[in-house]
């Protein structure tokens, strides 16, 4: 994975993930996805991992912040198949002006082809709310 930002960045994984039948259906009926396949952006799952929840709250600090969604974006390189193994890799960095956590992420075969990359900006929003005057 490459680092062609300024910002120190974190490095996580690689992560085991499949994906499960049931859970691509579940995925798709939700996002309009037509039956029997597996939605491209199904791996957008696999970006609430405990270990990556916790080194992104780790990023951000102590204050209580909403993460939005800014944007995402798919590479595709091959088809992920239901019941098979792959390993997700995840490189992950804080922006403070204006306060973003991006992450970039490649899932691969056990033979290291890359079969999807994709990048994720969310915009971290304060839960923290100042006094009235």
């Amino acid at each position: 994975m490459s680092a062609d930002h300024p910002n120190e960045s974190q490095l996580l994984g690689p992560f085991t993930v499949r994906v499960e039948v049931e859970a691509a259906e579940a995925f798709g009926r939700a996002t309009g996805g037509r039956a029997g396949h597996i939605p491209f952006t199904f791996p957008v799952r696999w970006l609430t991992h405990p270990e990556i929840r916790a080194a992104a709250a780790q990023m951000i600090g102590e204050a209580e912040w909403i993460p939005i969604h800014e944007s995402q974006s798919f590479d595709v390189r091959r088809r992920l198949e239901a019941a098979v193994d792959y390993r997700m890799r995840i490189e992950m960095w804080r922006e403070t002006k204006p306060p973003r956590l991006n992450l970039r992420a490649e899932i691969v075969t056990d033979a290291d082809e890359l079969c999807v990359a994709m990048e994720m900006i969310l915009r971290i929003v304060s839960c923290e709310r100042s006094a009235a005057p």
